[in-house]
C-alpha cells in the first residue's frame, strides 16, 4: 500500500506496496569501492583487502546482505607450465554473505579466450563480478568454480 504523508511529503513505499515489488531493495549494487558498505553496516573493520593492491578494485555489495571482491590480478590457467600456453585465465574472487555465517568464501571463474591485458580485460573481470553480483542476491553459496563465456557464467 502507498502511503503519503501530506505533512512532509514525504512517501513511505511499504514492503508489501504493490507499486514497488519486495526484491527492489536487495538489488542496489554498490560497485568498486575501497571501504565496504556492508561491513560498516554489519560494525565490520570496512577496509577490504586484497592480495595484490596493484590494478583497478573490483568490487561488489549489496550494501547489508554481500560483498564481492576480486581478490588478486588474473593467473594463467592451467598454472603448470608443462602443459603449453591455453590462452585461459582464472579470477578467484572472494565473498562474505551473512547467511553463511559471516565467513569468506572463494569462487574461482576461468576465462576461455580473455583479452591479453589491460582496459579490456578490467572490463570483462567487471562483468564477471556482475554476473556473480546476480548470483549473491539470489542465492549465499555460490559454486566453487564457474566458467565465463564473455556473457553467461557457466557452473563446470
Amino acid at each position: 500500500m502507498l502511503i503519503v504523508n501530506r505533512h512532509l511529503r514525504r512517501v513511505n513505499y511499504a514492503h508489501s506496496s504493490s507499486v514497488l515489488p519486495d526484491h527492489t531493495a536487495t538489488r542496489l549494487r554498490w560497485m568498486n569501492f575501497n571501504l565496504c558498505p556492508h561491513c560498516k553496516a554489519h560494525g565490520r573493520r570496512p577496509v577490504l583487502e586484497r592480495l595484490n593492491e596493484n590494478g583497478p578494485m573490483i568490487s561488489r555489495s549489496d550494501g547489508h546482505n554481500f560483498h564481492l571482491v576480486l581478490g588478486d590480478r588474473p593467473i594463467e590457467y592451467p598454472a603448470e607450465r608443462t602443459s603449453g600456453k591455453s590462452d585461459m585465465l582464472t579470477a578467484g574472487f572472494w565473498y562474505l554473505h551473512e547467511a553463511n555465517g559471516g565467513s569468506t568464501e572463494t569462487v574461482v571463474v576461468i576465462l576461455r579466450k580473455p583479452a591479453k591485458g589491460g582496459v579490456t580485460l578490467w572490463r570483462l573481470l567487471d562483468a564477471v563480478a556482475d554476473r556473480l553480483f546476480d548470483k549473491l542476491v539470489e542465492v549465499s553459496l555460490l559454486e566453487r568454480a564457474y566458467d565465463f563465456d564473455g556473457q553467461r557464467l557457466h557452473r563446470l
